[in-house]
């Protein structure tokens, strides 16, 4: 009696829900599955279905491991593309359907090594519901690499350790391990996870995360498609790709380098080229011969009805690149909402559909959009195209990735490009683009750009109130400012360096701490940069990119909250080229202003409520938002959520190479969350003491 009277003391949660488990299979005969699985060997694999509405608890199991492309399994053999479909490389016979859904094909070109969830690149979707208690055991089968999983859009509100970030909240899952995350789904609304250590997002670790809202009426259908893009790159990968952004790109057979691209209004991309783009782990590879051709490798494909409105949850799982998202032979787009939260133009009396043509997403972004499936049945392209400008490559390059929306009836299955791009716009009735990262295109395109604040929050329960006056405004630049001015990626001048330790349990064995001696206006240093955040005080973030280091965009992240975005601000542009000039005068850079490691407002008299242009009437919600070249966004939250929140841009090769910080939100608050929710695999000792109750109710029963 003793001994069961102290270990159900120490059993946490989990154990005891298996001891309940057993209580039950051994005196009650008749069982729920409503307690836990009792280890991620007998819990289900998470795929679409597995949780339902009415489940209190959603749980299920991921399993990580390596594959290669373009090999089929049992017996392993290399397949090809073929118009569409695969072939096995030594017949000419096209391959079932059953057997091409084994194969992982990203975009057909060669074989390489990428890392597959429960078998499948990207992982499976996660289908929840609001509020649902998500329970997701993660089991890491790589041979050498450890990893982590961030729920990216969850706020993991009161548990600070499932966040999924390593060195921040977690130490890393070793080869071999299994590590339990346990939090609440929210908010609702289109997210997803995605490996929180290095550049593993870049080799396929990622999947979809969507939480049905309890609200029924959100714009409908909530139903729908979920479109996940990736720049795709052939030969490297994650840590041969970060030393190539470091030391640059080659073409080995060349003997060339590959020089970066750039947007159309100048402004830099890093090192890293993209030879192609996948949606849902599928692309094609355009010939660089002939940007015309491709290799004809299969092609996602969603199928519609005529008549019918589909919803398409589109999210960026891109290492670099933004994509401008558009429908071949529908030229209205209704965007629903961004990061989960519902949006529209303008409010009240004033509200209407945000109606575009396209739309621009960046890493680590999400949009829903609706559209009419309203003409001639055919095979149209959902296309992801690369804001590079490629005009200038010789021999000329396409980038994007492609997906097939198929009307139902229609039996074809391949869809070529229409060579006529945006032939459809026109000087009286230009196209509009939104979430541009610049003011506009050139003139002759007859495209026009719809900034990001420019929208109005839809969500009925918007607290916007809560963020009207802000207690204390903070800068934060993020740029390359160190020479030539590719590296070190940094927040005001900090370049960060992850702890040995998660910070969220163990800040007291911080080796890496920022000295104010080594820190400062005109200084760059390496450490970990944190700043505290005090409990419930509504903070103004301005966050910019100026100095010798701006020039890249950069989508930045916050952990643990949405933000209420009140205005960007853009530097000067020439409006008929749309070429970039100069960076915004609204911020002044203090020190010698190369670095722009601190910086204040140019004008004296904008205190922290009084600035022009600040949009405090339902202000649209997010958790990432593009910081443009030369200029900045204003964003505002509450404090209200204890824990150590990593903050930083979303481009995988910025964020490794020492672009973002860490928040110590209420540190008074979060010392007694931080262990909650996630949990190791439990010990030997808790083992042998369960096995111990086992030998003891076993006779007795």
């Amino acid at each position: 009696k003793y001994l069961i009277t102290k270990t159900i003391e120490r059993c946490t949660i989990f154990e005891m829900a298996w001891l309940r488990f057993l209580f039950c299979l051994l005196f009650v005969k008749k069982c729920t599955s409503q307690g836990w699985w009792l280890s991620p060997e007998n819990a289900p694999t998470c795929k679409p279905g597995t949780c339902g509405e009415n489940d209190e608890t959603c749980e299920c199991s991921l399993t990580i491991e390596h594959r290669l492309t373009m090999m089929t399994t049992n017996p392993p053999l290399l397949v090809l593309p073929t118009n569409g479909r695969l072939r096995f490389y030594n017949t000419s016979s096209i391959m079932p359907d059953e057997k091409m859904s084994e194969v992982i094909t990203c975009d057909g070109y060669g074989s390489r090594l990428v890392i597959a969830i429960n078998g499948k690149f990207p992982g499976p979707e996660i289908v929840a519901y609001e509020n649902h208690k998500m329970i997701i055991h993660v089991r890491n089968l790589m041979h050498t690499d450890s990893t982590t999983i961030h729920w990216h859009g969850m706020h993991q509100k009161g548990t600070p350790g499932s966040d999924g970030v390593a060195f921040i909240s977690q130490s890393p899952i070793l080869p071999g391990r299994t590590f339990t995350y346990k939090f609440t789904a929210q908010p609702h609304g289109t997210s997803f996870y995605h490996a929180h250590i290095g550049d593993q997002r870049s080799m396929g670790l990622y999947g979809g995360l969507i939480i049905y809202p309890k609200y029924k009426f959100y714009s409908q259908p909530q139903v729908g498609f979920t479109v996940i893009i990736q720049d795709w790159n052939h030969d490297d990968e994650p840590e041969a790709l970060y030393q190539r952004m470091l030391n640059g790109v080659y073409n080995q057979d060349e003997k060339t380098y590959i020089e970066p691209t750039k947007s159309i209004d100048g402004a830099n991309f890093s090192r890293f080229h993209m030879h192609s783009g996948l949606i849902n782990g599928k692309g094609r590879f355009y010939s660089y011969n002939n940007a015309l051709n491709h290799n004809g490798a299969p092609l996602e494909m969603f199928e519609v009805e005529h008549g019918r409105s589909y919803r398409f949850r589109v999210i960026s799982a891109a290492t670099l690149y933004p994509f401008r998202v558009y429908v071949q032979g529908h030229h209205e787009l209704n965007i629903r909402a961004t990061d989960g939260f519902e949006i529209v133009r303008g409010t009240g009396s004033e509200s209407r559909d945000l109606i575009v043509e396209s739309f621009i997403i960046h890493p680590g972004e999400r949009y829903d959009f609706t559209f009419l499936a309203n003409q001639d049945p055919d095979i149209y392209l959902l296309v992801a195209e690369s804001i590079e400008d490629l005009r200038t490559k010789n021999p000329p390059e396409y980038h994007a990735a492609e997906a097939l929306i198929r009307y139902k009836g229609n039996a074809k299955t391949t869809k070529d490009r229409d060579n006529n791009g945006q032939g459809h716009c026109t000087y009286n009735k230009p196209c509009m683009i939104f979430n541009c990262p610049y003011l506009y295109y050139p003139t002759s395109t007859n495209l026009k750009c719809l900034k990001f604040d420019q929208a109005n929050s839809n969500e009925y329960s918007s607290k916007f109130k809560e963020v009207v006056t802000a207690d204390e405004t903070l800068f934060f630049n993020f740029a390359f400012p160190g020479e030539p001015g590719n590296t070190p990626g940094s927040v005001n001048g900090h370049q960060f360096i992850s702890p040995t330790y998660p910070i969220l349990t163990n800040e007291a064995a911080l080796t890496t701490p920022c000295k104010a001696s080594e820190c400062g206006q005109d200084k760059i240093c390496s450490c970990t940069y944190n700043v505290e955040l005090t409990s419930d005080r509504v903070y103004q973030f301005v966050l910019t990119n100026l100095g010798t280091g701006r020039g890249w965009s950069h989508p930045v992240h916050l952990h643990g909250h949405y933000f209420y975005v009140v205005k960007m601000g853009f530097g000067t542009y020439d409006e008929s080229t749309g070429k970039f000039l100069l960076s915004s005068t609204d911020i002044e850079c203090l020190g010698n202003k190369s670095y722009c490691n601190e910086a204040q407002w140019a004008n004296s008299s904008w205190t922290d409520n009084n600035i022009p242009g600040l949009q405090l009437d339902y202000p649209p919600e997010k958790d990432t938002i593009i910081v443009p070249t030369g200029g900045y966004v204003i964003i505002r939250f509450k404090a209200d959520n204890p824990g150590a929140w990593f903050f930083h841009c979303h481009i995988d090769l910025h964020n490794t190479n020492g672009m973002g910080m860490v928040f110590l939100e209420s540190k008074d608050k979060y010392k007694g969350l931080s262990n909650t929710g996630a949990t190791n695999e439990y010990g030997i000792l808790r083992k042998i003491i369960l096995i111990t109750i086992l030998m003891v109710v076993v006779p007795l029963y």
